[in-house]
């Protein structure tokens, strides 16, 4: 770990230093700022009374070298008239470019899952990253860093036992994946790769999404999101799933 430390602050050190001449005008361009908002619904009735529910709010403001990213999201279930379960998280990012692609960032999550074997999961991170490919209709951005991570016990019963009796606190390296292609002029494909590696357990979370835009502001967008645990109780499952339709308005 020490080492890995060393190279980073090398890395980041070496790159802040060389900085070139595109460098400094994206310091001096003008900001950007665009936020979606999503909102999908699915009611059940006959021989099954349920409901679900999925909201999402996403921010992106750029200004020259700098990006910041932040989204939340809230899927909820009913059954009956009542809750069965939810989800909600919380995901702020922000990126600053240094030279040839390479950038460096800090991030933080929060994660309140009644779905998986954790009640809250909360990490930040901050590390280096590159820009790998970037083209006009497809780009590629990869980064790695050290956090900390912290987790709420759950606990639920199930056939008696509890869930997760322990809090965990502990160091971690995370490391994402992110890639966009945009095939058509309405049509955008966006997958996330996020590994959060600790002591205690590994988390593998991916996201795929695809959105088709019908007018300038609005779009139909449908995502698959799948997350991975190294560790959970005998009685529960390693994975967690959910397929996601939502209709998205945007505001430029």
């Amino acid at each position: 770990m020490a080492r890995y430390l060393l190279t980073l602050l090398l890395l980041a050190n070496t790159a802040a230093h060389a900085a070139d001449d595109q460098d400094i005008e994206e310091d001096v361009s003008p900001s950007h700022f665009t936020s979606e908002v999503g909102l999908g619904f699915t009611a059940l009735a006959g021989n099954s009374d349920s409901q679900t529910l999925n909201a999402n709010y996403d921010l992106q403001y750029i200004k020259g070298r700098y990006k910041t990213n932040a989204d939340t999201s809230l899927l909820m279930a009913k059954k009956n008239g009542e809750e069965d379960k939810r989800k909600i998280s919380a995901n702020l990012k922000t990126q600053m470019l240094i030279r040839d692609g390479y950038y460096l960032y800090g991030s933080g999550s929060y994660i309140d899952d009644r779905y998986g074997p954790y009640y809250v999961d909360s990490l930040a991170s901050a590390g280096i990253g590159y820009r790998l490919f970037s083209y006009e209709t497809f780009q590629t951005l990869v980064d790695i860093g050290p956090g900390f991570r912290h987790q709420d016990p759950n606990l639920d019963e199930i056939d008696g036992d509890i869930v997760k009796p322990e809090v965990v606190n502990e160091a971690v390296l995370q490391s994402s994946l992110t890639m966009t292609w945009k095939p058509l002029k309405t049509l955008s494909v966006e997958n996330k790769t996020n590994i959060v590696a600790g002591n205690s357990n590994t988390t593998i979370q991916n996201d795929l999404s695809l959105t088709n835009s019908i007018t300038d502001n609005i779009a139909l967008s449908i995502g698959f999101n799948y997350t991975y645990y190294t560790w959970v109780p005998n009685n529960m499952k390693n994975f967690d799933s959910s397929t996601i339709v939502s209709l998205i308005y945007s505001m430029k």
